[in-house]
């Protein structure tokens, strides 16, 4: 298994990634006023380790996710949904980029403000089908 690792600006937090890595790109207000831009991040297939989880500093932005930034340096790092496991971290905390490939989904392009874009064909989903990826149909949504 291809294993890849990170850290933030100060080197406190330090993680592994396990297994194939894709980068999804966040539109949603949350992600852009998080990092100042939309939200370039990392799942990896098998997972991922944080080998510093005590220098982490995480901050509950919803009823359903926790942010997690360095307690140090405040490096914008991980976002995770506790009750799924899930959990991403930031694409530019990696320490070899040329490991990314390219984009694999934008995703809440629905909240996409006007003043961007991105070239390319990779996948535009909106909130309301990522939403249905983690919890089944919404409110009579098919």
């Amino acid at each position: 298994m291809s294993t890849q690792t990170g850290h933030c600006l100060c080197g406190a937090v330090a993680y592994r990634g396990k297994g194939g890595l894709h980068m999804h790109v966040c539109h949603c207000s949350n992600c852009r006023r998080w990092t100042g831009s939309p939200a370039m991040t990392l799942t990896f297939d098998d997972g991922m380790d944080i080998l510093t989880p005590d220098n982490v500093r995480w901050y509950g932005s919803s009823d359903w996710a926790e942010r997690g930034s360095c307690a140090t340096c405040g490096s914008t790092l991980f976002y995770r949904m506790p009750d799924s496991g899930y959990i991403n971290v930031s694409a530019g905390s990696l320490d070899d980029q040329s490991a990314i490939d390219g984009i694999a989904e934008h995703i809440f392009v629905d909240e996409k403000p006007l003043h961007y874009d991105f070239a390319g064909e990779a996948p535009r989903i909106t909130g309301a089908e990522v939403f249905e990826r983690f919890t089944g149909p919404q409110d009579g949504q098919s």
